[in-house]
């Protein structure tokens, strides 16, 4: 009997030692993922957390009928506590900073919200993503300037409504910025970001093309050839792609095809 109970002790404090290093590494690391239950309402509730951001509101038969965005209602308490209650702070023992569908792979930096032009975020190194709002009355989000405007043209306003069947599945250019691009799935936008800031995303092709946004000769990604851009009218650029000749590449400095070891003499 002693053994036994010596036994279960020592189970337990190992358990407590392999928790509490769990906890240690979690706070190395910072914010990490943590799932929420997203299935049907707790028995008796008639509102709840569907996950760390969304209120739920439900039938008395546990089903969810519908649900808002604490942030889309008050910016200040944008975290789901408790019973389906806004909160300023995250409930205690949750932690809700995940990965963000709207994070570009390995791109830290600001981006948009394709779904609604007046909410952005901060991504981090980690994808993880930080949501903020523009809170001055008609602004929208600029991502060249990683800041709010005031918006003056319904155009200033661009955003897609994801949530709508007929666009599920589809690929959009994020047209304000074309080197962005995202899917409308199933659980919303999914954003991607062209390597190169010369690139934009091709709708037919499915992928990053070069861009002329100016006259002149430019890198490609095969060193032996390069585009070329030149107005074919007043207002209008065309890209060609040429080839140098035999043993030459492009040098992007000298805007012209050279030999190799001139190259890398210059």
């Amino acid at each position: 009997m002693l053994r036994s109970v010596i036994l279960v002790l020592l189970v337990i404090a190992v358990y407590g030692e392999e928790q509490n290093a769990l906890r240690q590494l979690i706070s190395k690391r910072g914010p990490v993922a943590l799932s929420r239950a997203i299935s049907s309402c707790k028995q008796g509730r008639r509102q709840d957390c569907e996950d760390c951001s969304t209120v739920k509101i439900c039938s008395y038969d546990q089903t969810a009928l519908t649900s808002y965005r604490c942030q889309d209602v008050d910016p200040a308490k944008p975290y789901c506590t408790g019973e389906g209650i806004c909160s300023e702070t995250q409930e205690d023992g949750v932690v809700c900073n995940e990965a963000n569908e709207l994070c570009p792979m390995n791109s830290p930096g600001f981006y948009p919200d394709p779904s609604n032009c007046t909410r952005y975020l901060y991504c981090d190194s980690e994808m993880l993503g930080y949501e903020q709002n523009c809170l001055a009355v008609n602004n929208v989000y600029n991502q060249t300037t990683a800041a709010c405007f005031l918006k003056r043209r319904s155009s200033d306003c661009f955003q897609v409504d994801c949530k709508n069947s007929r666009n599920i599945n589809k690929w959009f250019v994020y047209t304000p910025f074309p080197q962005l691009y995202f899917l409308c799935s199933s659980n919303g936008a999914i954003m991607f970001k062209c390597p190169r800031e010369t690139d934009v995303f091709d709708l037919d092709l499915k992928r990053c093309e070069f861009e002329c946004r100016e006259a002149g000769r430019f890198a490609h990604p095969n060193v032996r050839m390069y585009y070329e851009c030149a107005f074919v009218s007043i207002s209008k650029l065309q890209k060609f792609e040429q080839t140098c000749p035999p043993l030459l590449e492009f040098n992007a400095k000298d805007q012209k095809c050279l030999e190799k070891k001139n190259d890398l003499m210059s």
